[in-house]
């Protein structure tokens, strides 16, 4: 819009009140008394505030922490449920007076629904908050905060003490019920225990693991065992052929012994060189060949130095060889039987294998039971110290922190509001009218809005001013003066409305 448009828009309002001078000073004056008569019959409001304060009792809850839990909870929304609850309402106004025994169910609907709207609750801090009533009484906003406050200070305290001992009583029971569960499990856990007497499998692990060991060791002694007998077996083969060999030896030198005997009795008579002497000494030095043969050296001498044909070596490797014998078949016997225990482990642990799954399920619900247990008895006592401070006043409670004051002095718009904006009412109420039928008004008052509407091949060519006469000024000179009184009588009766308000005149 531009700053001409504006200019012409303004010098049309002002010619308008001008011309509706009359009508303008009257609507002033009639909206500004208006507003005054308003203000006077405006009802004075009064509020009655008190702060209350949520005790949670700090001396005690050191000493009580992790036993008896306090929970941290918006104190303004617990007051806010609470107050505004029918019985809380309900009793306020009965103390106050706004509902008795006659009273119908619909005026107490009524009167509550009122006193929910006028009653408010706010948040002041930490478990600070404030409750506040407004009415046009002042005994009325002084009686209803203190009727709301003690009716909600004394159904806090007994309804809390009512849900302790509700919730002391439901735990005991349980606590009750999960013991009877508790001494079935444990029955049962006994009962299968005495059933089933094969041990649990970390028992027959270790065993298993103690027989495999034990097998082991007797495989390796079985070995060294089979080894010892063999190296025994073979020293007695060796041992019984050199005695069959000492014995053909014997036989031959028996035999070369006779042959000497023989030479020699053969020299006595003949000489050497008589032929039965010769052929003897052939056969003799044959025979000692075969001898030699036989004996494979060096047997001559351990054959002259024995002379029983009994050998300690001998008998002692055959005795060795029993007893190695004899630890043997022990050893192998031994071996069976252990075999025959690892198998009957094996079977066991087939067994408990099959029974693990049931003890598994029974000592699950015996440590599942067993800790509800203690823990609903954890939560039986600090119920029970739950209960006791609240009987004892020792638990979370309401106290008024600042008490409710009578009221004085008015809420809200007061009487010198309505002085003060009446005559900035009238004046632009009437302004804004002249303002509204100028826009509204379909006749030109602009130049330039005429310059902008008009095609562009015609111009304007001049503007008429208003021509104003002698006669016009003078009627207008008397129509300012006789308005001005106006005004000024208006402005008197003002005045006096005003000091009389305010002097308690009126």
């Amino acid at each position: 819009m531009e700053t001409t448009f504006l200019v012409d828009l303004v010098k049309a309002v002002w010619r308008e009140i001008i011309e509706w001078r009359t009508w303008v000073v009257g609507m002033f004056i009639t909206l500004s008394l208006g507003v005054l008569a308003v203000g006077l019959y405006w009802p004075e409001r009064y509020e009655t505030s008190t702060m209350l304060y949520a005790d949670v009792t700090n001396i005690i809850e050191p000493l009580l922490r992790g036993r008896a839990e306090v929970t941290s909870i918006d104190r303004s929304q617990e007051a806010r449920e609470k107050i505004y609850t029918r019985k809380i309402m309900v009793q306020a106004a009965k103390t106050v007076g706004l509902i008795d025994n006659n009273t119908t169910i619909s005026e107490q609907e009524t009167q509550i629904i009122a006193l929910r709207a006028a009653i408010k609750i706010e948040n002041e801090g930490k478990n600070y908050f404030r409750v506040s009533y407004g009415s046009t009484s002042q005994d009325q906003s002084f009686d209803m905060v203190n009727a709301v406050v003690d009716a909600f200070i004394s159904d806090n305290a007994e309804q809390r003490r009512n849900e302790s001992r509700s919730a002391y009583e439901f735990i005991e029971q349980q606590v009750v019920s999960y013991k009877r569960q508790l001494l079935a499990a444990e029955n049962e856990l006994k009962e299968f225990k005495s059933k089933n007497l094969d041990g649990d499998e970390s028992s027959v692990n270790a065993r298993i693991s103690q027989l495999r060991l034990q097998i082991e060791e007797l495989k390796l002694t079985i070995g060294e065992v089979e080894a010892r007998d063999r190296s025994l077996k073979e020293q007695v083969t060796n041992e019984s052929a050199y005695l069959n060999v000492k014995g053909k030896v014997d036989e031959e030198r028996s035999r070369l012994s006779t042959l000497k005997e023989r030479l020699d009795s053969l020299r006595l008579s003949y000489q050497e060189t008589y032929p039965d002497i010769v052929s003897l000494k052939q056969q003799i030095a044959a025979q000692e060949l075969v001898i030699e043969s036989m004996q494979g050296g060096g047997y001559v001498s351990r054959a002259s130095n024995s002379d029983s044909d009994k050998n300690p070596l001998y008998e002692e490797l055959r005795v060795r060889q029993a007893e190695t014998e004899l630890d043997l078949r022990s050893q192998r016997n031994r071996l069976v039987s252990v075999e025959r225990m690892l198998e009957n482990e094996y079977e066991r642990a087939q067994r408990v294998a099959s029974k693990e799954a049931e003890m598994s399920e029974l000592v699950r619900d015996y440590d599942v039971t067993r800790e509800i247990y203690d823990e609903m008895l954890g939560r039986k006592e600090k119920a029970r110290l739950s209960m006791t401070l609240d009987v004892e006043g020792q638990g979370v409670s309401f106290k008024i922190q600042e008490p409710a004051v009578y009221p004085i002095n008015p809420i809200g718009l007061k009487f010198i509001h309505f002085v003060l904006a009446a005559p900035f009412v009238g004046l632009l109420a009437a302004i804004g009218l002249v303002f509204a039928y100028v826009l509204l008004d379909p006749r030109v008052r602009s130049p330039s809005l005429l310059i902008n509407s008009l095609p562009a091949e015609i111009e304007l060519l001049a503007v008429i001013p208003h021509v104003r006469t002698r006669l016009t000024r003078r009627v207008m000179r008397i129509d300012v003066i006789v308005l001005a009184l106006v005004c000024l009588a208006a402005a008197a009766v003002y005045a006096g409305i005003v000091w009389s308000r305010l002097n308690g005149l009126l």
